[in-house]
């Protein structure tokens, strides 16, 4: 058989093609500066470095050149990153696709294009990971309204969008599903203001899990119930309203000095000032207890939590393999 030999006329597809028909196909607006690709949608934004091979010195160059980026940064490569790149991504907030995932977005994009369909991507989980100070600063005054809709303190409940058939799907790729368990996970919700210099502010919610009290960022915009028809176990919350409030208390101080510091530099010295913020530096609003639907499956591969309001993995463990924690 005549080996296929590619017409000198055709053009190559690179990775960075691949790359920003990804990013296009979630509707960012791509543009490429210093050999990293930019991309933009309302007020979310990313930046990608695709690498052909992953050397440390490479992602340190990124790490430095980007260091004023406040979007999502990912490094992309086909070529296999050590534990010690891998480890050094990491550490720095930064997501790593490497061949395995760049695969899957590849593939995810011939279906939709195929079918016409919207499917589940890495690139959905990325962006929906918002953090408040990548959030938009409101006034002092404003409260969004997912929290307005919470009214008088009530007990309510983030309405779940992925049901059960869309949960058997995944998992069924995952973890080969059997045992499909929803459960009403308790959190209390605080909506919070900092007073930053310069009369800018930074606000976000912040909601503390009543079982295990860890504390975690939640974005605007998701919905709140009453109820909801699918069946579910309510967990009851093993701490109470006073001590959540201290808990978000003292991880929100930790993100926010109320000392600024200048460094000025007179050639043989430097002199550090610092000026305490005139206002109140943090003011903190108790929104009362709401509850998160979240899948636990089990299956012949390994058991996974998943997020049923926003499809994220929560976590994933496989049989033989490491937990993920998303």
């Amino acid at each position: 058989m005549t080996p296929c030999v590619p017409d000198s006329g055709t053009a190559v597809v690179t990775l960075r093609d691949h790359l920003v028909d990804i990013l296009e196909s979630k509707d960012f607006s791509v543009s490429e500066k210093d050999g990293y690709l930019y991309g933009s949608r309302d007020d979310i934004s990313v930046v990608v470095l695709a690498a052909s091979d992953m050397l440390m010195e490479d992602v340190e160059d990124f790490i430095s050149n980007v260091s004023d980026f406040h979007g999502r940064k990912i490094v992309a490569s086909l070529s296999k990153a050590d534990d010690g790149v891998q480890g050094f991504l990491q550490k720095r907030g930064v997501h790593y696709w490497g061949r395995e995932e760049l695969e899957h977005e590849i593939g995810n994009l011939q279906l939709q294009t195929v079918s016409g369909g919207i499917g589940k991507s890495l690139l959905d989980d990325i962006i929906s990971d918002d953090f408040p100070q990548r959030l938009s600063e409101p006034p002092e005054q404003s409260v969004p309204i997912i929290v307005e809709s919470a009214g008088d303190l009530a007990e309510r409940i983030v309405k779940p969008n992925f049901m059960l058939e869309d949960i058997k799907h995944l998992a069924r790729h995952e973890v080969q599903g059997y045992r499909f368990d929803l459960d009403l996970v308790p959190h209390y919700l605080f909506h919070y203001v900092l007073n930053l210099e310069g009369g800018k502010q930074r606000a976000g919610i912040v909601a503390v899990n009543a079982l295990t009290s860890q504390l975690e960022t939640w974005r605007w915009g998701f919905e709140l119930v009453d109820s909801i028809d699918a069946q579910h176990t309510k967990r009851e919350p093993k701490i109470d309203q006073e001590k959540a409030n201290e808990l978000a208390r003292e991880e929100i101080a930790k993100e926010f000095r109320s000392f600024t510091e200048t460094v000025k530099d007179y050639g043989h010295s430097e002199i550090i000032e610092r000026k305490r913020s005139s206002k109140d530096p943090m003011m903190i609003d108790p929104k009362g207890l709401v509850y998160l639907p979240v899948w636990c499956i089990e299956g012949k591969n390994g058991a996974m939590i998943v997020n049923s309001s926003s499809g994220k993995i929560i976590s994933e463990h496989l049989h033989g393999a490491e937990t993920r924690q998303g």
